[in-house]
């Protein structure tokens, strides 16, 4: 008996520093990444899902030529039975530039099935969002959410 409760009278002490240690507060850059990470998977997840509303929702009117990506969007979204769409996070480059941007580099790869047809694709893009909003305001490089056609494969 007296085994068990010194064996749990150590467990207490060694655990009490850890439970009465001072908080600390995150980094304004760490909460800035973790924004990045969350809006770029909302944006990943919502395209997997077809959810044109959610994804928009993610993208600035200042975009260029926001009504026709997102035509362009809701054409793939009706032509495609099933996306899946992957982001190599372990690659991932964030950079915070002047004018409020924050650029987000990554590589993709996707896959649309329609009909027992398969579409493959992939590259390589930089996402550019706005620091304040966290959202799309641009792209540079293959456009990810618009496959390359003529790649059908059974």
């Amino acid at each position: 008996m007296s085994r068990a409760f010194s064996l749990l009278v150590i467990t207490a002490l060694l655990f009490t520093p850890a439970a009465c240690g001072e908080k600390k507060t995150p980094d304004p850059a760490a909460i800035q990444g973790k924004n990045i990470l969350s809006i770029v998977r909302a944006m990943s997840r919502s395209y997997e899902q077809k959810d044109l509303k959610s994804f928009m929702s993610d993208v600035t009117s200042r975009y260029p030529d926001r009504e026709a990506f997102s035509k362009s969007l809701a054409t793939v979204f009706a032509k495609y039975e099933t996306i899946h769409f992957n982001i190599q996070y372990s690659k991932m480059l964030i950079t915070v530039k002047e004018k409020n941007q924050i650029r987000v580099s990554f590589n993709w790869d996707g896959e649309w099935i329609s009909k027992g047809l398969s579409q493959k694709d992939g590259g390589r893009v930089t996402l550019v969002l706005d620091a304040g909003s966290f959202k799309l305001i641009g792209m540079d490089g293959k456009n990810p959410f618009i496959p390359t056609q003529n790649k059908e494969k059974h």
